[in-house]
């Protein structure tokens, strides 16, 4: 990282995947070619795991079983700073690996993880979608090899 006073703790680091509205997977095919896609993750800190979602079909899973190799990145807070050329924000880069979850409880677990994240007022019917659509989600779990924070703080504070 070149400017080492913005570098932040791992800590950091993960609450920035927590409250990221969403993050960007960057993935590559055989050939080295890049790919990245939006995706709303769910952080297991107990576990040190970060969970997506996705259809059981597409371009993603056909990259990642070629190359289980990710690169995850998330900005919770960005903001221009005006007159000043710059931007004031929270980001965490994790790089890893990415890999299919197939046992059941887990997907219950990682779907509990997501819904409570992204719709917590809807969980009184959690029970009822995961009945419906279980079979027909993949659940991916990420596994960091390194996460690191950046923090810009605007000037004066």
């Amino acid at each position: 990282m070149y400017r080492k006073d913005r570098w932040r703790d791992a800590d950091f680091a993960w609450n920035v995947l927590e409250q990221a509205p969403y993050a960007v997977l960057a993935l590559s095919d055989k050939e080295g070619k890049p790919y990245g896609i939006p995706v709303s993750p769910a952080v297991d800190r107990a576990y040190g795991v970060i969970y997506l979602h996705c259809a059981k079909v597409g371009k993603k899973l056909e990259l990642l079983r070629a190359n289980p190799n990710i690169c995850l990145s998330a900005v919770s807070r960005s903001r221009s700073i005006p007159r000043e050329f710059e931007m004031s924000y929270d980001s965490a880069v994790v790089t890893g690996t990415i890999e299919e979850v197939t046992e059941e409880g887990e997907k219950v677990k990682a779907l509990l993880l997501l819904g409570t994240h992204y719709d917590p007022t809807g969980m009184d019917r959690f029970e009822e979608v995961v009945k419906k659509y279980l079979s027909a989600t993949c659940i991916l779990r990420i596994t960091p090899v390194e996460i690191t924070g950046k923090q810009a703080e605007e000037p004066g504070c």
